[in-house]
This record gives C-alpha cells, sequence and structure tokens, in this order.
C-alpha cells in the first residue's frame, strides 16, 4: 500500500466530516462539494506520521498525503450515502462500538485521566526494545495449579519433564517450554514486565494472563551495548505513548478484576457444565430446556443471568474472546468478564449524552467503513505474479543483511571485564545483523573468528563478546522472500484499486487542493 494512504487509513478514525464551516481561507488546505480540511488538523497527523515514518517533508508527500485524507473522507461519504447505515453488518457493528465507547469513557472518567508515566518509565521501554530476553515458561488455567506447578520446580522437577505434562504442543513439550527469543512489545505485557525484570535462573510467581497463568524462568537477556541519547530523543514520543498506554491498560485491569471480586459472582456448577457441553465443537445440539435455566448469580442486590441472558450478553463479546473458551474455567471468566462490562455500562449510560460520546461513535463508525471499503478492494496474488516480480527486482530488495555469530558475558566492573582472557559463563550463541549492534558493529565484524572483543559499558556492567563465524550478505531466496513480495504486490493493487476510486469520487465531489496554503505550512522544510 501506499505509505500515504496507509497512513491516511490509520489516521482517519481521527478524523470528522465538517460541513457548512465558515473559515478563513488561509485554515483550509481541501474542500469538496460539503468537506473542509484545515491547515491544523493537517499540521498535525501529517507531522505525525513523518515522525513515525522516518520519512522526509517533501511537497510530493504534502499534496499526497492530503489527497489521501480528503479522497478517504468522500470514500466513507459516499458509502453513507449509498445507504451503508441500513446494512445489517454496520447496525451490528455499531451496537458493539456503542458499548466499547461507553465503557472507555466511563474508565476513563473514573479513572484513566489521572494516568500518568514519568521519565524513568520511559527510558525503561526504550531499552527493552533495544533487548532480547531467552526464557522457558509453563501455562497452568487456574492459580492454584500454575502455584503446584512453581512448588515442584522448587522441588526439583525440571522445567522439561512438567512441559512435556502440560503443553499439547509438540514443539513446547521437546524444548522444556522454551519460547523463542522475544523483545519489548511481542508478549502480553505483564508477562513482559516479568521477565525484563526478574533475576536470571529465579523462578516467577504465578503470572495472570487473559488467557490463564505463566511460570516463567529467564535463561539470559541481552541488551544492545550501545544506546545513545540521540537515538532515544528521536523516538521519545513514541516510547511516551506506548508507556501511558500500558499503564492505563494495566489499570483499567485492576479496576476490572476488582469490580468482578465486589460483584461476588456465584455460578450454579450443574447449569455451568452443560453450558460448556453445549458450546464444545463437535457436542450434538441438545434441546434440554438450558436457556431457560439459571447460570449465575451476582452483585448486591443479588440478580440472577439465564443461560438465554448470558447468550445475549455473549454476542457482544469479540471473535477472539469467544475462542479463547477451551475449558470450563476460561467460561467462568468469560461470563465475569461479561458481568464487569453489564456493571459498567449501566453506570455509563448518562455518558450517551456528551459530545465526547457522539463524537468517538462517529469516528469509529467511519473508520469502520474504511475498513469495510478495504477488505472489498483485497486481491490475491497468483504464484506467477509474484515470482516474476522476484525476478525482475533489484538485487538490493531481497538481499540479507551480513550476519556474525556471537557469544557474551556480563561482568559487574570494569576491572573483571578486562581481566578476562576467555569467557568462563556465555550466553548464546545467537546471530547478529550489523543494524543490530550499533557503534560497535564495525569491531565485531572487523575481529577474526574466535578473537576476544571488548568490554564495552552497558546499562547493568560491561560486556565481552567472542566471534563466531561470519555470514556475507546474499539474496533471499523466493521461498524466503515469498511473503515480502506478497504484501508489495497486494499493496500495489490496493493502491490501484483504491487511487481509481478515488479519482472519481474527488472529480464527482470537485476536491480542491489549495496548494498554496499546503506548502505554506511547516510540518519541515517541503522540497
Amino acid at each position: 500500500m501506499n505509505p500515504f494512504m496507509y497512513a491516511a487509513l490509520l489516521l482517519y478514525g481521527a478524523l470528522t466530516i465538517l460541513t457548512g464551516c465558515q473559515k478563513d481561507p488561509v485554515e483550509i488546505v481541501a474542500t469538496a462539494d460539503n468537506l473542509v480540511i484545515l491547515s491544523s488538523e493537517f499540521s498535525d497527523k501529517y507531522r505525525s506520521w513523518l515522525l513515525t515514518t522516518g520519512v522526509q517533508d517533501t511537497s510530493r508527500r504534502r499534496h499526497a498525503f492530503v489527497g489521501d485524507m480528503a479522497a478517504t473522507r468522500l470514500a466513507v461519504l459516499q458509502a453513507r450515502r449509498e445507504g451503508i447505515e441500513k446494512a445489517p453488518h454496520y447496525q451490528t457493528k455499531r451496537i458493539t462500538v456503542e458499548r466499547r465507547i461507553l465503557i472507555d469513557l466511563f474508565i476513563e472518567k473514573m479513572m484513566l485521566d489521572s494516568v500518568a508515566v514519568d521519565e524513568a518509565q520511559v527510558r525503561e521501554l526504550y531499552t527493552r526494545a533495544q533487548s532480547t530476553v531467552n526464557a522457558r515458561q509453563l501455562y497452568a488455567r487456574t492459580y492454584a495449579q500454575a502455584e503446584s506447578l512453581r512448588g515442584r520446580l522448587q522441588g526439583g522437577e525440571s522445567f522439561q519433564m512438567l512441559a512435556e505434562e502440560v503443553f499439547q504442543d509438540p514443539e513446547l513439550q521437546a524444548s522444556g517450554g522454551r519460547l523463542p527469543p522475544f523483545t519489548f512489545d511481542e508478549m502480553d505485557p505483564d508477562v513482559e514486565d516479568v521477565a525484563f525484570t526478574i533475576p536470571i535462573g529465579e523462578i516467577s510467581h504465578p503470572v495472570r494472563t487473559p488467557q490463564g497463568y505463566f511460570i516463567i524462568q529467564v535463561e539470559d537477556r541481552f541488551t544492545r551495548p550501545i544506546i545513545t541519547e540521540t537515538e532515544f530523543q528521536e523516538k521519545r514520543h513514541l516510547f511516551e505513548a506506548y508507556a501511558l498506554e500500558r499503564a492505563r491498560s494495566r489499570t483499567r485491569r485492576h479496576y476490572v478484576r476488582q469490580l468482578v471480586e465486589d460483584a461476588r459472582i456465584s455460578f450454579l456448577d450443574p447449569t455451568l457444565l452443560q453450558l460448556f457441553e453445549r458450546i464444545t465443537p463437535g457436542s450434538p445440539i441438545q434441546e434440554d430446556g438450558l436457556d431457560s435455566g439459571i447460570l449465575v448469580y451476582f452483585g448486591t442486590p443479588q440478580e440472577s443471568w439465564t443461560v438465554e441472558e448470558f447468550r445475549s450478553r455473549a454476542r457482544f463479546a469479540t471473535d477472539r474472546q469467544r475462542a479463547q473458551v477451551r475449558s470450563i474455567a476460561d467460561l467462568r471468566d468469560f461470563t465475569q468478564g461479561l458481568i464487569a462490562s453489564e456493571l459498567m455500562l449501566r453506570e455509563a449510560i448518562p455518558l450517551r449524552l456528551t459530545p465526547a460520546y457522539e463524537q468517538r461513535l462517529e469516528d469509529a463508525m467511519d473508520q469502520y467503513i474504511v475498513q469495510y471499503l478495504h477488505q472489498l478492494d483485497f486481491p490475491e496474488i497468483s504464484e506467477e505474479d509474484a515470482r516474476a516480480y522476484y525476478e525482475s527486482a533489484s538485487g538490493q530488495e531481497f538481499r540479507q543483511p551480513a550476519r556474525i555469530e556471537l557469544t557474551w558475558q556480563i561482568f559487574s566492573t570494569e576491572t573483571a571485564a578486562r581481566a578476562v582472557h576467555k569467557l568462563s559463563d556465555p550466553s548464546g550463541p545467537a546471530l547478529f545483523e550489523a543494524g543490530m549492534l550499533g557503534e560497535i558493529s564495525e569491531d565485531l565484524f572487523g575481529a577474526e573468528e574466535g578473537a576476544l572483543v571488548g568490554p564495552y559499558p552497558i546499562s547493568d556492567g560491561w560486556i565481552h563478546f567472542h566471534t563466531g563465524s561470519q555470514f556475507p550478505p546474499k539474496k533471499r531466496t523466493f521461498e524466503e522472500a515469498r511473503d515480502f513480495v506478497n504484501s508489495v504486490l497486494r499493496e500495489e493493487k490496493l493502491r490501484e484499486n483504491r487511487l481509481a476510486r478515488y479519482a472519481e469520487l474527488a472529480s464527482r465531489y470537485s476536491l480542491v487542493i489549495h496548494e498554496e496554503v499546503l506548502y505554506a505550512l511547516a510540518p519541515g522544510a517541503a522540497k
């Protein structure tokens, strides 16, 4: 997809159609029959996009970006005029979105507006993004099961032995629960927090996630040795946003858990078991009057849900949430989440009358229309087209950078690091590309195989490297590059389809881009 188009689709949820506005012409960068894009909103979104992508500001990019903003709005306007709001899929989506927005506004009003992050939290996330963790895990559906596993590990049983017992996945069984190396934002946030803070080798307490409980043991952590202040400041705004979103998410989870606890939820186990058997794939359909049976009691004063009432709320859950119900314990957690949502919705009803609710609902449904139109354009890529693109591309397009195999050891002091002539307890080995090693890349790639290189200062001590084999740059094979080729061709076809439709819309609605205003703005130095 054209990067400008992609940015417009991502940013569209924050944009609204402005009709009948009387604005100073100096403030307007694009107009159509009943559409206005102000210079202030263009500047904010365009500057954010430049920072996120790292590309340079040019006149061509400004023109393409504002054109995509306008054309995307026109596509939504046209879809509404053609009656998309009457379509069943739209109406179903709207009901779900209304509930989500009310709950979000309620939680923000209750607590999230007061959540803040400090400098240390932002720097910690940035350091994590430069780090790789190697760890093992064990999984349990309940806290009691997880505590039992932890006790067995502390009693001398191995991850290898217990992984064969708790996992069905053959790879996790064979590897003793060893995870692929991971970094920032690749795991559940609570699992990540433990993986980046627990002492190496220590067995964690049970970590609660939406999927269940995990026991973690970190085998090693590697942080890129040289992290400059300049690099941090360039991406600081992104990690501030990450840190704030994580803090808000954590506060929200704690609030919902407390709400569930206060609701004093109790299940009728026979009904719960019958319901689980009915919803389990492959189970026969039974006409046993279950829908009228009481499933759960909650609240003060106490109230109840029948199975039918449970079903009416469950339809608003996401496909992912429903797919996670694979056991009786999952069904309990799922039902508790529905009850928490119901309790919050009752408190949130007055928020329907606020401008914030109306604006968010309009933005969210506009974004849904954009996504729906995007799906209609989704093309299939043939093997023939993919191979033709691969064979005609330049050698650089599928070039795999040079790599080097390294082992390493971390020392608490510079004196200790400089005293060694051989690594006694190395981590690794692992393959690294030049770009992953920052300023010390030249030292490592320039050293002979088997050399000891370093030490270098890092955040928690000093690091020494032992160099292994080097692998020169090479062109990836077609099979290695196939996913990338498909992505490139699909984006090109999507762009062609969308540009054709947008050109027709721009003509129909007399779209005008006020270039004298556009180029006078200062998100960057346009060229």
